[in-house]
């Protein structure tokens, strides 16, 4: 398949779904609301395309650039997510909601403008984290270790943060429930 045969399936509202699509560039292009998940995309270049609202889940990366990609509410995997914030990348955008990162070691993430609604962040350490501007409501924030982290901007709208570690400092201009909690 092409790249302009692919865009055409996208642009149709097609899935694109366990599709074989490796070495392709799709530099510079719009694939939002793609669905790759699955797809073998390995080799592909991604850089400066508009991966909003795309699915990645499961894809094959393996030598892919995503550099500069355009990436508002792409949905992405756990092992993605741990992989990313391992090797300090920023998470700009995306659409991790409802992922279960319990006990994860996320020290110095950096996941901004993300939506992270409903999440189960029980007993994770986002020490060092950035997580401004995400949107936490509804997550399990029980426990977690938020030592040094920046939440500013960020929704904690009915979160449960029972025995979290936060500073307001760290709160700064959170909204909670329809106010700000620190200004």
């Amino acid at each position: 398949m092409t790249v302009t045969e692919v865009i055409a399936q996208i642009k149709a509202g097609k899935s694109l779904a366990g599709a074989n699509l490796p070495g392709l560039d799709f530099s510079n292009q719009d694939l939002s609301g793609a669905d790759f998940s699955g797809a073998n995309l390995n080799g592909c270049n991604f850089s400066g395309a508009d991966l909003s609202g795309a699915d990645i889940r499961n894809a094959k990366l393996d030598g892919a650039s995503l550099v500069n990609c355009k990436q508002i509410g792409t949905r992405i995997d756990l092992q993605r997510v741990l992989s990313r914030i391992r090797s300090g990348w920023t998470m700009d955008g995306v659409d991790i909601s409802d992922m279960d990162l319990s006990g994860q070691d996320l020290r110095n993430a950096k996941i901004i403008y993300a939506n992270m609604s409903g999440c189960n962040l029980e007993g994770a350490d986002l020490r060092g984290a950035v997580l401004n501007e995400s949107d936490l409501s509804f997550a399990n924030l029980t426990n977690v270790d938020f030592t040094g982290a920046s939440l500013k901007r960020a929704n904690l709208t009915r979160a449960i943060r029972t025995g979290a570690k936060i500073s307001k400092w760290a709160m700064k201009k959170c909204y909670i429930t329809g106010a700000t909690a620190y200004k």
